[in-house]
């Protein structure tokens, strides 16, 4: 089932082309890496899916009902919260009412949090981003916009994440520069390059052996192309 739609998505950063024309669907089951060299607009294209900035030209489209959680590269949480109420009282809803407490409480103490009381005034930056990633890892939602979910993370963190990732129904968009995380979680991936988006069909190592492909083919093309002039 289609859960949302970009259509012909445009940005510019002051006199720079970010991209143009980037049309793609993302489905329930999909999950997406978004890669790119730094500086190419690959946050900027999460934050247009997230609804927080918009688009030059274009529009992204949802299906009626779909509800987005966007966790941002820097997390900003209201003064004196503290990481119980961030987590567990802002994702409640009816259908988990009985069992967020309990899936919050091991998911915390498995990021380092033995104490769901703290003010997160109180933490460092590192451990603010890892409550804003659990947070959006217990929102109930259909898609799951990450940006560099794994800052932070050490080795066995990034592993239970893998995991998470795989085993969680519906959606998933991620920037992130680990290619061997990508390889592990990732079924499609989008290329923000040269002020296009293009998508490609399977984890990282498939995308790099197409882009390989699709590169040589147009070299073939541009240099028959020449050979005309």
């Amino acid at each position: 089932m289609n859960l949302l739609t970009a259509k012909e998505l445009t940005k510019h950063y002051t006199d720079k082309e970010l991209f143009t024309g980037a049309d793609f669907s993302i489905e329930e089951k999909d999950k997406v890496g978004i890669v790119g060299i730094n500086g190419t607009g690959k946050s900027t294209l999460l934050r247009i899916l997230a609804g927080v900035e918009g688009p030059d030209e274009g529009e992204v489209v949802r299906g009626n009902k779909v509800y987005v959680r966007y966790l941002p590269q820097n997390p900003e949480f209201p003064k004196g919260m503290t990481i119980y109420d961030y987590v567990v009282t802002a994702n409640k809803t009816e259908d988990n009412e009985w069992s967020i407490a309990g899936d919050s409480k091991a998911m915390l103490n498995q990021m380092g949090f033995l104490d769901e009381n703290e003010v997160i005034d109180h933490l460092s930056g590192g451990q603010k981003k890892k409550v804003a990633l659990a947070a959006a890892l217990m929102a109930p939602c259909d898609i799951l916009l990450l940006d560099e979910p794994t800052n932070h993370l050490n080795s066995d963190m990034i592993l239970w994440l893998e995991q998470t990732l795989i085993r969680r129904k519906g959606a998933l968009v991620m920037v992130t520069h680990d290619r061997y995380f990508l390889d592990r979680t990732v079924t499609r991936i989008i290329e923000v390059l040269d002020g296009k988006a293009e998508f490609y069909s399977g984890n990282y190592s498939f995308y790099a052996v197409e882009k390989e492909r699709r590169y040589q083919e147009r070299l073939k093309q541009y240099l028959k192309e020449q050979a005309k002039i």
